[in-house]
């Protein structure tokens, strides 16, 4: 009985837990660029599933979506970092084009993007840290190159992006031997993407957005 007790207290105390949870995720602070150039800040709910994002300033909540921002950055309370969103125009599987936020990981001569869902049933070897947390769900990333407004997916990093940095191929050479880089995980290949993007920095060129320092 004893057992009982407690399980049902544990069931309980879960559900009063989960509908505290405001209704977009976790809230964080941040600001937005609306597409007349208006600055809001203050907390923000990026809801991940349906593309929309609430902002609370003072006592006043407001909804917005891709069509109406620019772009728009939070602070990750989760992974504990600055990430970095724009929305951009991308055709869909249906055909059409239509405005969608993308993650900034990285911003200049090669700029990389990503594009996060939820997918259900989720396994033991995927993220649960994902800043907007749905039951049952993972967040998946699908990782772009984008040039000229078009997107490139990142199906094989070393046959597909290594290439593109042939006007520094030795000084990134020598980095990858010298930190004995594998390029099999984001992490690392930010890193040679970063340090590419350094050394083709052009200060008068203005770029998409500070790109989000991504370890995932």
């Amino acid at each position: 009985m004893k057992y009982i007790s407690l399980f049902l207290l544990s069931i309980i105390t879960h559900i009063v837990q989960a509908s505290d949870l405001p209704q977009y995720g976790v809230w964080c602070f941040g600001k937005i660029t609306l597409d007349n150039n208006v600055i809001l800040e203050g907390k923000i709910s990026y809801d991940l599933k349906f593309e929309a994002i609430k902002v609370k300033t003072d006592d006043l909540v407001r909804t917005y979506t891709a069509e109406n921002i620019t772009n728009f950055e939070i602070f990750d309370p989760i992974k504990y970092r600055h990430r970095k969103y724009v929305a951009v125009d991308h055709v869909m599987k249906e055909g059409y084009k239509r405005k969608t936020f993308f993650e900034v990981l990285s911003d200049g001569k090669i700029s990389i993007l990503r594009k996060s869902k939820y997918v259900r049933r989720p396994r033991v070897t995927e993220d649960y840290r994902a800043p907007h947390v749905y039951l049952n769900a993972v967040c998946r990333h699908t990782y772009y190159v984008y040039q000229g407004d078009k997107f490139v997916e990142i199906e094989d990093f070393v046959s597909q992006v290594m290439p593109m940095m042939t006007s520094h191929q030795e000084e990134v050479t020598s980095y990858v031997k010298q930190c004995k880089l594998k390029l099999k995980a984001i992490h690392e290949q930010m890193r040679v993407i970063h340090l590419y993007n350094q050394l083709t920095a052009q200060p008068e060129k203005s770029f998409l957005l500070s790109e989000s320092m991504s370890e995932e």
